[in-house]
C-alpha cells in the first residue's frame, strides 16, 4: 500500500488507546500488589471492573447510536477515564481501591469498542483495510510495554502505572479528533432499534458463546501473568516488558492479512485457529519455570487473542444493522471484556490462592481445548458461520 493511502487518521486513535492499554492491562496488577493485596483481592478487583463495564457498556452503546456525534461520546469516555484512574492514588486498601476501579471501568472499558465502531464504519465505507490501522495500535502497545517494563527495574515505581495510564488516556482525546465525525445511525436515520435484535442473531450468539470461555482464560492471563513471571528463573521487569513487546509484534502477520483472511475464511474458522493456539500457549506457561520460555510463548499471541477479537469486530461490522453498530461492538465488549473477564479474574484469583498461579494455566488450557471440541465441528461444518 502506498503511504498516501495508509489510514493514518484511524491509526492515531489505535496508537493512543493501545499505549494506555499496554500500561493498564500489563502492569496495574503490580500496582495493586504494591498496596499489599493478594491474588484473591486482585482478582476480585478485576472481576468487579469487568462486571461494572458489562452493565455500563450497553448504555454507552445506545447513547452513541442515538447521538449526533459518536466522537463526542468517545472524548467524554477518555476524559472520564483519565480523571478517575488518578483517584487510585487516594486509596491503599482493598474496598476503596475496588470502588474507584469500578468508577474507572465505567469510562475506560467502553473506549475501545466505541473507537472500533467509528473506525470500522468509516473504513468499510472507504474500502480501506481495518487490519493495517489496528496494526499501528499493536506496534504502539509493544513499544509502550517495553518502555514501561524497563522503568520497573527501579523499586517503588509501581504507582507510575497510574500516572502513565492517566496521561495516555488524555492522548486519546486529540487522537479521536482525527477520526471522521460520525453520528449514531439511529440519530441519522431517525429509526430506533432495540439491542434485542442482536440477541436474536443466532450466528452471532454462537460465536459469542464460543469466544466466552476463551476470553475467560485471557482474563486470568492478563491479571496474573505479570506477578507470576517475576517469580520465574531470570524474570525481571525488563523481560516482562519484552514479553508484551513480543506478543504485540506477533500480531503483525495476522493484522497485515486479516481483511483477506476474514474474506476467505470468515469468523468461524478463524475462531477455531484462535482456540487451538490459546490451548497451546497456556500449556507452555503451565509447564515452564524458565523466563525465556515464558517470554517466547508470547509469540503465540499472534494467532490467539488478536485473531478472535479482530474477526469478531469485523463480523459485527459486516452483519449487524447500521443502526446497532455501536451497540454491537459494545455487546462484544460486554461478553469478552465483561462477563468473561469477570469470571476469569474472580474465579482465577480464588484458584490461584488455592492451587498456585501457575497451576491454573493447566485449567485454562483445558477450557480452551474443551471449547474447541464443543464448537469447532459446528462452525467448520456450517458455511454460514464461515462466510464473510
Amino acid at each position: 500500500m502506498h503511504p498516501s493511502r495508509y489510514p493514518w487518521r484511524y491509526a492515531l486513535f489505535f496508537m493512543a488507546y493501545y499505549a494506555a492499554n499496554s500500561v493498564f492491562q500489563g502492569y496495574m496488577s503490580l500496582y495493586y500488589g504494591s498496596r499489599g493485596l493478594d491474588s484473591g483481592h486482585i482478582g476480585a478487583i478485576f472481576a468487579a471492573i469487568a462486571l461494572v463495564s458489562a452493565a455500563a457498556q450497553p448504555c454507552w452503546g445506545l447513547c452513541a447510536d442515538r447521538s449526533k456525534s459518536r466522537n463526542r461520546v468517545l472524548r467524554l469516555l477518555a476524559a472520564g477515564a483519565a480523571a478517575s484512574v488518578l483517584t487510585f492514588l487516594l486509596a491503599d486498601r482493598f474496598l476503596p481501591l475496588m470502588l474507584l476501579a469500578c468508577v474507572f471501568s465505567c469510562f475506560y472499558n467502553a473506549i475501545q469498542p466505541m473507537g472500533d465502531s467509528i473506525a470500522l464504519a468509516a473504513l468499510n465505507a472507504r474500502g480501506q483495510p481495518f487490519g493495517l490501522a489496528r496494526l499501528a495500535g499493536g506496534m504502539t502497545y509493544a513499544v509502550a510495554a517495553l518502555a514501561f517494563g524497563a522503568l520497573l527495574e527501579v523499586p517503588g515505581r509501581e504507582s507510575w502505572a497510574v500516572w502513565c495510564t492517566a496521561a495516555l488516556c488524555l492522548t486519546i482525546i486529540p487522537a479521536s479528533c482525527a477520526l471522521p465525525d460520525t453520528p449514531g445511525y439511529q440519530s441519522k436515520a431517525g429509526r430506533r432499534m432495540s439491542i434485542s435484535a442482536l440477541l436474536k442473531d443466532r450466528e452471532l450468539m454462537h460465536l459469542m458463546l464460543f469466544m466466552l470461555p476463551m476470553q475467560m482464560t485471557m482474563g486470568y492471563f492478563y491479571t496474573f501473568f505479570s506477578p507470576m513471571f517475576l517469580t520465574f528463573e531470570g524474570g525481571s521487569g525488563t523481560l516482562l516488558g519484552w514479553c508484551y513487546f513480543l506478543a504485540a509484534l506477533a500480531e503483525v502477520p495476522y493484522l497485515i492479512f486479516s481483511d483477506r483472511l476474514f474474506d476467505r475464511f470468515g469468523a468461524g474458522k478463524l475462531m477455531c485457529i484462535s482456540g487451538a493456539t490459546l490451548a497451546l500457549r497456556w500449556l507452555l506457561l503451565a509447564t515452564t519455570q524458565c523466563a525465556t520460555v515464558a517470554m517466547l510463548s508470547q509469540l503465540l499471541h499472534g494467532w490467539g487473542f488478536i485473531v478472535m477479537t479482530v474477526a469478531m469486530a469485523k463480523h459485527i461490522s459486516r452483519t449487524v444493522p447500521a443502526e446497532l453498530q455501536s451497540s454491537g461492538q459494545m455487546l462484544l465488549a460486554v461478553v469478552s471484556y465483561g462477563v468473561a473477564r469477570a469470571v476469569g479474574n474472580l474465579g482465577g484469583g480464588l484458584l490461584a490462592d488455592a492451587m498456585g498461579q501457575q497451576n491454573v494455566f493447566y485449567l485454562t488450557a483445558g477450557i480452551c481445548a474443551l471449547s474447541l471440541a464443543v464448537f469447532a465441528p459446528g462452525f467448520l461444518r456450517r458455511r454460514s458461520a464461515n462466510a464473510a
